[in-house]
């Protein structure tokens, strides 16, 4: 299983490589990655479509005239548009989350741009997520993507990861390290 995970990332990279030199020489990665965001939660939200897609019992011909018609009807970039006909067509539509995901980190690092997921207990207020931008552009010394999500076993305070980094000042974690330094002693 393990093997073909690693493939399935290989193949996705070299999907989102592609659509990413497309974009960077005629136009914006984030209203591509925009565009196929939306129509992966469209995807993901639609069993019907799901199994239009995935089926082989639908010939490629009426795949290919649904996605028209869909893309008509949402009205999406050119490049955006032609590169679901190319994953229908090679009948990588089920990847476009693999591909989402891994067009977003190309793009950054094109752009100069740092991802930081941040974990806290609560929805942070705006001036918070403000000052935690900032305090990371300092960090990083770059442009920071944020993303923040909630996670009901942290007690308190933040988790923010950056890559393979993680900052842990949650109150949880703080309690972890007292406990370590009080049995060390």
């Amino acid at each position: 299983m393990e093997g073909f995970i690693t493939v399935a990332i290989a193949v996705a990279n070299r999907y989102a490589r592609a659509l990413a030199d497309v974009v960077s020489q005629t136009g914006d990665y984030h209203v591509v990655l925009g565009e196929l965001k939306n129509f992966f939660a469209s995807y993901q939200e639609s069993a019907d479509l799901r199994d239009v897609f995935d089926t082989p019992a639908v010939s490629l011909e009426k795949k290919v005239k649904i996605l028209e018609v869909i893309l008509a009807r949402i009205g999406m970039s050119k490049v955006t548009a032609s590169f679901l006909r190319v994953l229908v067509i090679n009948y990588r539509i089920g990847m476009l989350g693999e591909i989402c995901t891994a067009f977003a980190r190309i793009a950054n690092e094109r752009m100069g741009v740092v991802e930081v997921k941040i974990l806290s207990a609560t929805g942070l207020s705006e001036p918070q997520q403000q000052a935690l931008r900032a305090r990371f552009e300092e960090v990083t010394q770059k442009k920071v993507a944020m993303e923040f999500s909630l996670d009901g076993e942290i007690l308190g305070g933040i988790l923010a990861r950056i890559q393979s980094t993680v900052y842990d000042g949650s109150v949880r974690g703080n309690l972890e390290r007292i406990r370590e330094q009080l049995l060390k002693r």
